[in-house]
């Protein structure tokens, strides 16, 4: 069971933004940077995830100034409790949009791959339920599961790497420095989308057990992200080029479909590798089920989160529906990460630090004056 006391520690919640962000962002990434800057994508990308990074510190150090606090209080201490109760109940409505996609992506991608027959919806109500149960039992399983997950993830995907890396062309990498500093500027918002979840530190923060950590986790979480989708960008292109990137609907699955394992046993590497994404992306959609119900509980102030996150299935399952088509949903989802997101990841993080800032140096200056 869930409790307000319940802590994790800052390697832990390192783990959670990690694969926060490397469900939301591993299928169409580099589908984005090669339509954006062609072979120069990984300038963007580079470019992107560094100042994601101190974004990620800054937020890290929001929490790490106000030890305790949970995200509720904390906008409530620095910004007025209307302001904190009107955003709470706005990102609350995005995780379940967001949720919403990321469930409805991952059913459409298990259906074109694994369970050919299967409807749609019955797969969405199935992770849905599965995520419900893990999401009950609190933030420590879903860390100890993580910690489990992610070293293993982490080899297997460089090792996948590798092997696709070693039958690239070296000439699709060409030409470089071809992209213009507006074109960088402009194609920046492309990139947050796959780092999506390094805001989370503001919800889970308050679990850590060292919160004076948390800067380091924070950012380097961000920065382990950057290297792995360094690295599948450039087998990427290594292997397809720039015309035939953005033509692929997911050039991470298409990657690995190109993997050969000569005279070893493994012959169907595909299911494999979709093997390997579904724990990536169930260890996405949980943490983001998760976060928009403690977020409801804090909001309510009930000391247990659980009965909040049955009701929330109906809303979540509604939001995996919208757009007719995988295309339309990804449409809508551009828009939506486009508007909502920059103002969950940047534009309200940046207004509560700068507010902490502001009372941090007022206080200061009345004690000095005292």
């Amino acid at each position: 069971m869930f409790r307000n006391n319940d802590k994790i520690s800052p390697s832990q919640i390192a783990n959670i933004l990690i694969l926060i962000m490397l469900g939301t962002g591993v299928l169409t990434l580099p589908r984005s940077l090669a339509e954006a800057a062609g072979a120069d994508g990984w300038i963007i990308l580079l470019v992107g995830g560094l100042l994601i990074s101190l974004i990620a510190i800054a937020q890290a150090y929001i929490v790490k100034s106000l030890p305790g606090k949970n995200y509720m209080e904390i906008i409530t201490a620095t910004l007025s409790k209307p302001v904190a109760y009107i955003y709470i109940v706005f990102l609350v409505l995005f995780l379940i949009m967001l949720n919403g996609f990321l469930v409805r992506i991952f059913a459409e991608v298990v259906k074109m791959f694994l369970l050919f027959r299967t409807p749609l919806e019955v797969i969405i109500v199935s992770v849905l339920l599965v995520t419900v149960y893990l999401v009950r039992q609190g933030i420590e399983p879903l860390a100890r599961m993580a910690d489990l997950l992610l070293p293993t993830i982490s080899i297997l995907s460089l090792v996948l790497f590798a092997l696709t890396i070693r039958s690239g062309d070296l000439k699709n990498l060409l030409p470089v420095f071809q992209v213009s500093l507006k074109q960088i500027v402009e194609a920046i918002p492309l990139v947050l989308f796959s780092f999506l979840g390094f805001e989370f530190v503001l919800i889970f923060g308050t679990y850590v057990n060292k919160p004076e950590k948390l800067t380091k986790s924070s950012g380097g979480a961000v920065l382990f992200i950057l290297l792995i989708y360094s690295v599948l960008n450039l087998a990427t292109m290594l292997t397809f080029g720039t015309e035939q990137t953005v033509h692929l609907i997911w050039p991470t699955l298409t990657l690995f479909k190109t993997i050969e394992f000569p005279g070893l046993f493994i012959e169907n590497v595909e299911a494999f590798v979709m093997a390997l994404w579904v724990f990536i992306v169930f260890m996405s959609i949980a943490p983001l089920y998760l976060a928009k119900v403690v977020l409801l509980s804090d909001l309510i102030k009930t000391k247990e989160f659980n009965f909040f996150a049955l009701p929330l299935i109906p809303l979540v399952y509604l939001a995996s529906l919208i757009g007719d088509s995988l295309a339309e949903a990804y449409e809508i989802l551009d828009i939506f990460t486009k508007y909502a997101a920059t103002i969950v990841a940047f534009i309200f993080p940046a207004l509560i630090l700068i507010s902490l800032l502001i009372r941090k140096k007022l206080k200061k200056e009345g004690n000095t004056n005292a």
